[in-house]
């Protein structure tokens, strides 16, 4: 578990930590992820890592609510107002080293959510987050007319499906399957506009 960080004010360590956790999972991946290797992407020292976490898992399910809040305040922000938005942040055509290594580390994380109930509750609380934002933008563009009628729930299922499975066939296979799976993704939503 975390310690408590308010004793020595550090949200801003925190951050810093989380920052770091970041640089070395996407560097190193989750099987070969050290306390040293985020130690090695931290300012301070490697003992104040331990004074926080106790684990490398402690502070891997730290990151992963973290992570949760920066998507959170990213989903509420100016970028993503529309399903067709959110399908573009999430479904790159072109995905840069950086993107690609940590996606690569997350598909590991989330693969021990299988056996992990820590885990598993992180990424329960992830998906609830995107698939209720994608089921009130889907609800949003029904509304303004910019998708015809249909079932919101459903539809941020098979979208939130097609991202995830667009991110681990990405992370474990050679082929480049984001450009045809945003292809997919955009055909499927203009058919809800109507447009053929």
């Amino acid at each position: 578990m975390s310690a408590d960080t308010s004793n020595d004010g550090c949200e801003d360590t925190r951050e810093a930590i989380m920052k770091a956790t970041y640089r070395a999972l996407r560097d190193n991946g989750t099987a070969d992820l050290t306390i040293q290797n985020i130690a090695d992407e931290f300012e301070k020292s490697k003992s104040l890592l331990y004074y926080h976490y106790e684990t490398k898992d402690d502070l891997l399910i730290e990151f992963l609510s973290w992570l949760i809040d920066r998507n959170a305040e990213f989903l509420e922000g100016d970028d993503v107002e529309t399903t067709e938005e959110f399908v573009s942040a999430m479904i790159p055509r072109d995905v840069d080293d950086e993107r690609a290594g940590f996606r690569a580390a997350f598909v590991q994380m989330r693969a021990e959510a299988a056996s992990d109930p820590a885990y598993r509750e992180q990424f329960t609380q992830y998906d609830r987050l995107y698939r209720e934002t994608l089921v009130g933008l889907i609800e949003q563009d029904v509304e303004a007319g910019r998708l015809r009628e249909v079932d919101t729930d459903a539809l941020a299922d098979v979208l939130l499906s097609t991202i995830d499975g667009a991110m681990l066939r990405y992370a474990t296979t050679d082929d480049d399957v984001m450009p045809t799976t945003r292809e997919g993704a955009d055909r499927l939503l203009a058919s809800l506009r109507g447009e053929e």
